[in-house]
């Protein structure tokens, strides 16, 4: 049986599919809401006041994009690590729910070995959890933007997804959708977003069959989109977005150990 001290472990707070956990802003306490599939760390409007601004960025995403300013000299803490950097910020009124006044990105949250235990729904440092046995899976961190990709399979074939916990519902590329033997039956419509604030009308199909080592993973609900562009951005084949619900849906603790170029999980 694993263990896990909850004591000094973080609580993961999910709501509507998206993951907090707490954090510091030049030592102001806050929830960050945390995206492992994202490469800009954003902060409120609040929290960028009296902050060195430093230009402007445009972020572009699948449906649209939006111009935003960077403030720098930032300190951010996150399971005990402070790292500076710079932030775009919120345009207008922070969406997120519980004041939550930062979103990290990969490159912080992956700055040093971590737990995401969907099980207890806990971050942990490797050192706060016990299993009997890690099992290794295919990874690779991106340089640029540390995201992690990690591959999958489907009747036999693989799958490369990015492990992104800023998308609540998973998606599967569609231009590659004759290669991957994917199970997927409709389903139903969904009004999403995406972080310029656009909206679209999607329609939701749920996937039945990708296993991860000797594990199957549960049946979970995706959208087929064509993520061409964000392939041409990566510099990689991305086959799927691994988003929160199926992670949640695993119920699996990962451990992502950026340093050493490895990821494992653990039932």
């Amino acid at each position: 049986m694993s263990v896990i001290n909850l004591a000094d472990a973080t609580p993961l707070l999910i709501y509507e599919l998206k993951m907090f956990a707490l954090a510091r802003v030049n030592q102001t306490p806050t929830l960050a809401f945390l995206d492992t599939g994202g490469h800009v760390v954003a902060i409120s409007e609040k929290l960028a006041q009296g902050l060195p601004r430093a230009g402007q960025m445009t972020m572009a995403s699948a449906f649209a994009q939006k111009t935003f300013d960077l403030v720098e000299d930032l300190d951010v803490e996150f399971l005990g690590h402070v790292r500076r950097t710079r932030a775009s910020v919120y345009e207008g009124a922070n969406d997120q729910p519980f004041e939550a006044e930062i979103t990290l990105n990969a490159s912080l949250i992956f700055e040093q070995p971590l737990v995401f235990d969907f099980r207890l729904l806990h971050l942990a440092l490797p050192h706060q959890i016990a299993v009997p046995s890690w099992v290794e899976i295919e990874a690779t961190y991106l340089e640029k933007t540390n995201l992690c990709l990690f591959t999958l399979q489907s009747d036999g074939r693989d799958v490369v997804a990015i492990f992104d916990t800023g998308a609540g519902i998973s998606a599967v590329n569609s231009i590659h959708m004759d290669e991957l033997g994917l199970n997927l039956e409709p389903a139903y419509e969904l009004e999403v977003g995406d972080a310029t604030g656009a909206k679209t009308t999607q329609a939701v199909s749920r996937c039945s069959n990708l296993r991860l080592k000797d594990w199957l993973l549960p049946p979970f609900d995706c959208f087929q989109y064509d993520l061409q562009p964000i392939e041409n951005a990566l510099g990689h084949r991305v086959d799927m977005i691994f988003g929160a619900n199926a992670m949640l849906k695993s119920g699996w603790r990962w451990l992502f150990d950026r340093p050493t170029g490895k990821a494992y999980i653990a039932e």
